[in-house]
């Protein structure tokens, strides 16, 4: 279930050091149910911080900023379509959290929209490991 090699023209979404492939995710939850638990009111919390609705508090930065076109986040995208989270590990197998790898745009169009919740697919561990795109 690892990531070919071949497969290219994927949709990637990177941050720090991961890579994930998106495309796959996608083919996986098609395929297998078994790869993710399905929430439909997946909590949004603290996902702001990462995304760019307001400003770093006055002499600070934001080290890190998810970037997303704001005209098509709050035009073109289905709310109702799940969000993918992948738990993220490293190498050693130490648990540092989650992220969503793929519905940015909808997670900042439902935070402008005082939304709390979205539809998610969490995915299992071995699926985030079989989408992972090694550097």
């Amino acid at each position: 279930m690892k990531h070919p090699p071949s497969h290219s023209g994927c949709q990637v979404f990177f941050f720090g050091a991961w890579r994930w492939c998106v495309t796959r995710a996608k083919e996986l939850l098609e395929v297998h149910e078994s790869v993710a638990t399905f929430h439909e009111h997946a909590s949004l919390a603290g996902m702001d911080e990462l995304l760019p609705l307001k400003p770093a508090p006055e002499g600070y930065l934001k080290l890190v900023e998810v970037k997303v076109d704001v005209e098509y986040a709050m035009t073109k995208t289905d709310l109702t379509e799940p969000i993918i989270v992948a738990p993220v590990s490293s190498p050693s197998g130490e648990f540092f959290g989650l992220m969503v790898i793929d519905g940015w745009h909808r997670v900042y169009r439902a935070i402008s929209e005082g939304r709390e919740t979205l539809p998610a697919y969490l995915l299992n561990p071995a699926a985030e490991e079989a989408i992972r795109i090694p550097l």
